[in-house]
């Protein structure tokens, strides 16, 4: 029986590395037996090593693993498997005895998960590679080459390129029916699976145990799950047996009590014994009924359900989704205190630390510092010696180098000699082989295997592993087209076969596979409908009721900041016929609380805007259905009021101060190594979008929040009041098919569509101050009033982004922009007023954090990059005569870069077309004394990579004194008038260091 095999060989391998003395033979007798029962599991020390992080495992247990199979009636009942008890302590690797033999055991067994996960790489990597015909001819056909000596007026044979015509017209044939019939084929069997398998897991614990960040304060955090469970159920979400003839399949899963904890001040578990670890473990798991008081969390219990419902012959009839998920969370609870804030920083340095000692730790004495320097010295000599100085050396001596030149090929031989052996190894064979694996690292272990097997089939000889293989499978897929020996009548019958789906025949036999397809409900000739692009198959939801995240200096103290989010709700389905997926998302609510003061909580951030729609609402899409677009991305946002409170921000930025410098540079340098390689995957995504020219239909849609500034920094209802809004921001992207026609008279014309054009406005944006009893809400909706200082002004901007690179005649970013009018109209009383509620706002103390040898390396580089910049006219008078004869041809480095220094990164052109300042004095109403005036001020400029043109022009200045008697009836008496017929030209070239 296959399934046997595979369950058996995936236990031992997802189990047999982390748990120590498994009996894999009685596991594979239990297997088969249909029942298996695995109980009081130890997890060994080293079960983390792969993960490659600093820690240990100091005590490690499976309660009891059980999986239930019946393989009498495989297809019909369930299979069961249930997983109760997971309890695992992990330390810092520096808190357990270093043991020479332990470590190098588990060097090599991590040297040997390694080197089976390149031969599984390879493999797998073959297997496509023949499969989709990218490596056509595989390793053999490389080295099985036609002979080079042709004689003259003689043609080469053409064997090969015959069998890739054939090839070709067999997959041109074939390859979209297989496609369809692999798809219907694992979708059958997923559903399959699915129906018949019942899953739980329960009483989960993982703890971590710190002592060494600091002695004073140790720390302990941890995950604990109660239970997670996926079972079957009727129509009515009611657990119930199952039932062969139902055609809709329901799954209901339950998550109970996950969470996650951060102790500060925490005792330590691992001083004692490995029962008693496990004892304690196991009765600090938090639950329903059970709460864990002295548990300090970070993540509250969460509790959670899922209904699945699954119709496997939707697609016939195209009433019902094919498969309909719907996840529920009620809340999601996150707390940090100051505490924990800084042990996590501590246990973030500590874990830098224990990464960069981690080549002395066996050096390390296991004593005190104190009246024991002596020691220290000696380690710390030792750790220098043996590891930088010793190892290099002798590393690049002539008898390491031949030493290691004769391993090799030792290696290599008696590796040829497992490549070939029908049989088992001889003990002194298998033996070599294991002696010289510990010596060599994993690639040049791996450089000699693929030497051997090249070698092997240079010589006219088969491996052992693919001519048994051969035997069985009769030559494989390719083997008619592409073996050395296939007869003509074998490439006919393989080309007349359909090909089987996905390898079956090599792991079941007929009457299996015909057993599996029958329970299943698959055939060997059904295939996937063409379905209508309207039918949704599948849709996902998922509903979150709440979720608030604290935070507060200690446990018992009130908090700092609270931030609440109201009903957050998600929606995907899935459209095949269109291959299209649509994702919608939409927060009700949003509130943020700040620090209790005067007996009252304050709100820093709140909803005002219409109760009948989401606050946020987020819909993307591709191949969507109501636009010609590619893409579609819609945002909308409803108007959000922001006030300022200086207490709870000066709380905010004194609970994220750090007492010491933290350095983390392995931590900083493995982060931003990761963030260059996302930064990599990221351009060449965006690369390929601009290949490919997807359009995208944007549509964003801010409605006008605002922020309040309260005199004091405290807001009550009768607090003077700076008033910000912000405006409305629409962001829309210009359908460019609508734009022109679609043949091109000119160049110019063709240049102008290779852009994608947005267009941005900002509406209402204004400034207004207001004293205590002024209605500052309505003075805010109207155009002017004596509140406002910056009257509503819009703005409005144009933008395109070029989708041809490296074309010096088309700039990569264009904008353009226009302001209408900017009016500030400001009084004397408003001046005194802004300045005083400026004044009396408390600000938070900036202390100078102390330097870390990180910012010092940093500043280093900086400094470097600076030198790197200088002019490079500053060395001409440093050349030498070699200099001016190594000729003036330019070397394709130095021809990019002029390249790149000819392009136009940014061509912008912005006017503001009126400009006016009211300079008022209040009595009991404003009255205009003095008017400033600027009439259409505007630039134009192009910023390449080392500089910048600028085109500035300003049309009129005018300064006008309106105070004057009978102001009704005379106009105001002009002071200045600067009337400019042509463009003031400036030119601003910058070098850009």
């Amino acid at each position: 029986m296959v399934f046997e095999s595979m369950v058996s060989d995936l236990l031992n391998r997802f189990i047999g590395d982390y748990v120590e003395n498994l009996d894999k033979s009685q596991l594979k007798i239990g297997i088969w037996g249909g029942n298996v029962v695995l109980e009081n599991l130890r997890v060994k020390e080293n079960a983390l090593s792969e993960f490659d992080v600093p820690f240990k495992v100091k005590a490690g247990q499976i309660g009891k693993l059980t999986l239930k199979i019946p393989w009498k009636n495989l297809y019909n009942d369930a299979v069961v498997a249930t997983l109760e008890g997971l309890y695992l302590l992990v330390v810092p690797g520096a808190t357990i005895k270093y043991d020479a033999t332990k470590e190098e055991r588990y060097q090599q067994e991590a040297k040997q998960r390694e080197l089976q996960r390149i031969e599984e790489a390879l493999q797998t990597a073959e297997r496509r590679a023949s499969q989709t015909g990218d490596l056509l001819f595989g390793l053999e056909s490389v080295v099985y080459k036609e002979p080079l000596n042709v004689p003259k007026g003689l043609k080469k044979p053409k064997k090969h390129k015959k069998a890739l015509k054939k090839l070709k017209r067999h997959e041109n044939k074939a390859e979209k029916s297989q496609e369809e019939k692999k798809d219907t084929f694992m979708e059958k069997l997923a559903t399959q699976v699915i129906k018949n398998l019942q899953v739980k897991i329960s009483r989960i614990h993982l703890r971590y145990e710190d002592d060494l960040s600091d002695p004073q304060r140790p720390l302990s955090m941890g995950v604990t799950l109660s239970e997670l469970s996926l079972q079957t159920t009727d129509e009515n979400w009611k657990l119930c047996i199952l039932n062969e003839a139902a055609k809709i399949i329901y799954k209901l899963g339950r998550l109970e009590s996950l969470c996650a904890y951060w102790n500060v001040n925490s005792p330590m578990y691992y001083k004692c014994s490995w029962q008693d670890i496990v004892d304690q473990l196991k009765s600090e798991i938090s639950s329903k009924d059970q709460q864990m008081p002295h548990y300090q969390y970070i993540f509250k219990p969460i509790f959670a359900s899922a209904k699945m419902c699954i119709n496997p012959n939707a697609e016939i009839d195209l009433k019902s989704p094919k498969a309909k998920l719907q996840l529920e969370v009620q809340n999601i609870g996150i707390e940090m205190t100051k505490p924990q804030y800084l042990s996590m920083l501590e246990v973030l340095e500590s874990i830098d630390l224990m990464a960069k000692n981690a080549p002395y730790r066996k050096f390390r004495p296991d004593l005190p510092v104190h009246k024991n320097t002596k020691f220290w010295w000696r380690y710390a000599f030792n750790s220098i010696m043996e590891v930088h100085i010793r190892r290099f050396n002798h590393m690049w001596s002539w008898s390491k180098i031949k030493q290691h030149r004769k391993n090799l090929r030792d290696y290599k031989t008696a590796y040829k000699t497992k490549l070939l052996s029908q049989n088992k190894l001889g003990p002194d064979t298998e033996k070599q082989i294991q002696d010289l694996e510990k010596t060599l690292d994993v690639f040049n272990i791996t450089l000699a295997r693929q030497q051997a097997q090249m070698e092997v089939i240079r010589s006219g000889q088969k491996l052992a592993g693919k001519k048994a293989g051969g035997q069985k499978q009769g030559g494989g897929f390719f083997s008619g087209w592409f073996g050395r020996k296939a007869k003509k009548e074998e490439q006919e019958v393989e080309e007349s076969k359909e090909p089987e789906s996905s390898g079956l025949d090599q792991l079941m036999t007929a009457e299996e596979k015909e057993k599996l397809y029958t329970a299943i409900g698959y055939s060997g000739s059904s295939h996937n409908l063409a379905l209508p692009k309207q039918y949704v198959a599948v849709i996902i939801t998922f509903h979150l009721l709440r979720t608030s995240v604290t935070i507060r200096e200690q446990h018992d103290v009130p908090e700092t900041l609270n931030i609440q989010m109201v009903n957050l709700s998600t929606k995907i389905s899935q459209r095949p016929g269109a291959q299209a997926v649509r994702v919608e998302a939409a927060l009700e609510h949003w509130y943020v609380t700040g620090l209790q003061q005067q007996g009252t909580v304050p709100s820093l951030i709140a909803s005002v805007g219409d109760s009948s729609s989401s606050l946020l609402t987020v819909v993307f899409e591709l191949n969507p259905e109501e636009s010609a677009a590619d893409q579609l991305l819609k945002i909308h946002s409803q108007p959000v009021e922001i006030i300022y409170d200086a207490v709870t921000i000066n709380s905010m930025v004194d609970f994220f101060k750090m007492g010491k410098g933290v350095d983390l540079e392995v931590l900083t340098s493995a982060t931003l190594s990761k963030l260059e390689e996302i930064k990599e995957k990221t351009s060449a995504g965006l690369s390929h979008v601009i290949e490919t020219r997807k359009v995208l239909d944007l549509k964003i849609d801010l409605k006008p929040s605002y922020l309040l500034i309260p005199k004091s920094g405290f807001y009550s209802s009768t607090s003077d009041l700076m008033i910000v809004d912000f405006g409305s921001f629409q962001l829309h992207s210009v359908d460019q098919s609508s734009v022109g026609s679609s043949s091109f008279s000119s160049l110019e014309e063709i240049m102008d569509r290779a852009y994608e054009r947005y267009d941005v406005g900002l509406r209402r944006v204004q400034l207004l101050y207001s004293k205590s009893g002024e209605t500052w809400k309505t003075a805010r909706l109207q155009s002017s009033s004596v509140q406002h200082i910056l009257q509503p002004m819009d703005l409005t901007l144009h933008l395109a982004k070029c989708m041809v690179e490296k074309d010096a005649r088309m700039p990569r970013f264009k904008m353009s922009g226009e302001l209408p009018l900017m009016h500030f109209r400001i009084s004397d009383q408003k001046i005194q007023n802004i300045m005083e509620l400026v004044e009396s706002i408390p600000m938070p103390k900036m202390d100078s954090a102390p330097s870390t040898p990180t910012e010092k390396v940093l500043s280093l580089a900086r400094a470097r990059s600076q030198t790197q910049n200088i002019d490079p006219t500053f060395f001409d008078t440093f050349e030498t005569d070699s200099d001016e004869d190594a000729g003036g041809t330019l070397t394709d480095e130095e021809q990019q870069q002029s390249t790149q220094e000819e392009l136009i990164n940014i061509h912008f052109k912005f006017e503001l077309r009126e400009v006016l300042l009211e300079l008022t004095r209040q009595v009991d109403q404003e009255k205009t004394i003095l008017s400033f005036n600027i009439l259409q001020l505007g630039a134009e400029g192009k910023m390449r990579s080392y500089d910048m043109g600028i085109t500035s022009y300003l049309r009129q200045v005018s300064v006008d004194y309106c105070d004057v008697p009978d102001s009704s009836k005379k106009p105001p008496f002009p002071l200045i008038t600067a009337l400019l017929s042509w463009r003031s030209l400036h030119e601003l070239h910058e070098v850009v260091t």
